[in-house]
């Protein structure tokens, strides 16, 4: 018997989900901005079962945070014939366009998804974006903050639990992801903001005061424990009382900074505890608010992103576009641009 021989080319494309040397067998193929990502890997999770059930199939590729390795793949997956693309970019504001622009070449459907692209990126009929509004979570943490400091307040003080001199004024550290990331710069700027506006409609002397500068940690758990490290350090006087995160790794990765210094222990004293606050809501995060080391947090909703891809994918896989993308279903857009919006909700486990 002779054996059936498969070109080389094959073999690695087969790996990939293709047909030998060009053509997608599959319906989709979708780009992960990093897999380690604790809420990214949640919606990959639930988009498994979405894509499912509405008979989507796709291949999955993992960017791991670096725009030139998910660049290449892009290409790549151009190059053998993909039939959709589903984006969650490295670098949303940068690479939106040009990946939209590529699609429309190939006349092919486009998704971004979790990660704000331009308005200019969904111009082409046959893109969309699905994601959050990215200033919401900020003023969502801004009114979780302050809900805890005007608990059992008096006309000088904040929360006896929180404002631990009693002076009325929360000195806080922001860690925070990259400059220029929308969810980023909606999280550091409205957290803040919203929470001294409801502060001072109770009192026009209460307020936030920063420790520091902004601490960059890019949504990363070590790099933010890092970051945590330093300002307990520079932090002498021990003035710190609220710790504000862009997203649960980076609080947690502060949490586990903190307990190295012996606050923040499950189910620790209120002296030996700060306020922290993160954004996701993820299972992690709701064991450390479950164990009172974190307050609370701002659910993002995994599942909602994903059921919204599948559907949109579908009628994407049917030929639909424009309005079409979201016929059948509950979805809405974002004004005159093709945005779905997932809302958030605040979590803190009460």
């Amino acid at each position: 018997m002779k054996r059936r021989l498969i070109p080389i080319c094959a073999l690695g494309l087969i790996a990939l989900g293709v047909t030998a040397c060009g053509g997608s067998k599959t319906d989709a193929d979708v780009f992960i901005y990093k897999y380690n990502d604790t809420y990214i890997a949640s919606v990959r999770e639930a988009l498994k079962t979405e894509m499912e059930a509405v008979g989507v199939t796709y291949n999955e590729n993992d960017g791991a945070g670096d725009q030139s390795r998910q660049t290449d793949q892009i290409n790549t997956a151009l190059a053998n014939g993909s039939k959709m693309l589903i984006v969650n970019a490295v670098e949303q504001n940068s690479v939106g366009e040009t990946i939209m622009h590529q699609a429309e070449e190939k006349d092919i459907p486009v998704i971004f998804f979790n990660r704000e692209v331009k308005d200019a990126a969904v111009a082409y009929e046959k893109s969309c974006f699905i994601g959050t509004d990215p200033d919401e979570a900020g003023y969502m943490q801004g009114e979780m903050i302050a809900k805890a400091l005007l608990e059992n307040h008096t006309d000088t003080a904040l929360n006896p639990e929180w404002d631990k001199d009693g002076d009325g004024k929360i000195t806080y550290v922001m860690i925070r992801a990259n400059v220029g990331n929308a969810e980023a710069d909606g999280r550091t700027t409205y957290s803040v903001e919203e929470c001294n506006r409801l502060l001072k409609e109770a009192n026009p002397s209460f307020t936030l005061e920063q420790f520091g500068e902004d601490y960059q940690a890019e949504w990363d758990k070590a790099k933010a424990k890092e970051a945590m490290d330093n300002a307990w350090t520079a932090d002498t006087g021990r003035t710190i009382e609220l710790v504000i995160a862009n997203n649960d790794d980076m609080a947690i990765g502060a949490i586990e900074s903190l307990v190295s210094h012996g606050y923040n222990e499950a189910n620790s004293d209120a002296t030996k505890k700060l306020l922290v606050v993160g954004v996701d809501a993820t299972a992690s995060a709701q064991t450390y608010i479950a164990n009172e080391q974190m307050y609370g947090s701002i659910k993002q909703d995994a599942v909602g992103m994903a059921k919204a891809i599948a559907a949109v994918a579908k009628n994407a896989k049917d030929g639909k576009s424009g309005d079409g993308l979201i016929e059948g279903t509950s979805y809405k857009w974002d004004g005159d641009v093709r945005k779905i919006r997932i809302p958030y909700q605040i979590y803190t486990g009460k």
